[in-house]
């Protein structure tokens, strides 16, 4: 049986909290079951190439990276650092990014199976791993006597989010900073074209690539349009570098 089936499987509820009406799962409970299940799985919380342990965008916000392996398999994520309410903050304490490692660290755990459903919006693990678009809630019972309306169509492939949408991963509005829900590639390639655009030489470009290729190979596949951005702004930046160079 294949991680994702053995890991996705798992009902993780009574080891999840809610806050400020988002799901977290426990990180130090998720890795000891992934250490149950793959003894050898790994994590690696990076240290970016400057020695700091987040990448900062200009404005100031950060993120942390961090890369669990299983069976062989990476999954890396780019986690912003944010405060109680899930804002991004400025600046952050030492405090603040530890927390965000270990939230980085069970959001990257969660791309090979486990708890993944919570991220998903939904109540219970599916038997065939797919998620579902919209938090699941408790369908109505039919009215015997009032005519039913005619369900809306079911969304075209271009239109379902890749990964489903996550309840907890926001992007921000340039002008108010004000949070809005957005699909979890969206919010990959938005963070990934923020750092590429603070990177200072092409040696950090390519580190930022070969730390991350198991993301790109898996966005060529599922998330087409935003590989492309990202390839597109890493190839930008390269062209600015060199004219910086002259």
């Amino acid at each position: 049986m294949s991680v994702w089936k053995t890991l996705s499987a798992i009902n993780v509820n009574d080891h999840t909290e809610k806050k400020n009406g988002l799901t977290y799962l426990s990180w130090a409970w998720a890795w000891g079951v992934l250490k149950s299940h793959y003894p050898e799985a790994t994590f690696t919380k990076h240290i970016q190439p400057d020695g700091s342990p987040c990448i900062k965008d200009d404005a100031g916000y950060s993120f942390v990276q961090v890369t669990v392996d299983v069976d062989g398999i990476s999954a890396t994520e780019l986690f912003p650092v944010l405060d109680y309410r899930n804002k991004a903050i400025q600046n952050p304490d030492a405090f603040s990014i530890n927390t965000a490692f270990q939230r980085g660290l069970a959001k990257a755990i969660s791309y090979h199976g486990l708890g993944h459903y919570i991220y998903a919006g939904e109540d219970l693990p599916q038997s065939d791993g797919e998620a579902r678009q919209e938090e699941v809630k408790e369908k109505p019972k039919p009215d015997p006597v009032k005519k039913q309306k005619a369900p809306a169509p079911a969304p075209t492939a271009a239109d379902k989010p890749i990964l489903g949408k996550m309840i907890n991963t926001f992007a921000y509005k340039d002008a108010d900073r004000e949070p809005r829900a957005v699909s979890e590639w969206d919010t990959w390639s938005d963070v990934a074209c923020s750092w590429i655009g603070s990177a200072r030489s092409e040696d950090m470009l390519k580190k930022f690539y070969v730390a991350n290729q198991a993301m790109f190979g898996l966005a060529k596949t599922e998330a087409t349009a935003d590989y492309d951005k990202v390839i597109n702004c890493i190839s930008e930046k390269k062209i600015k570098l060199q004219k910086e160079k002259k």
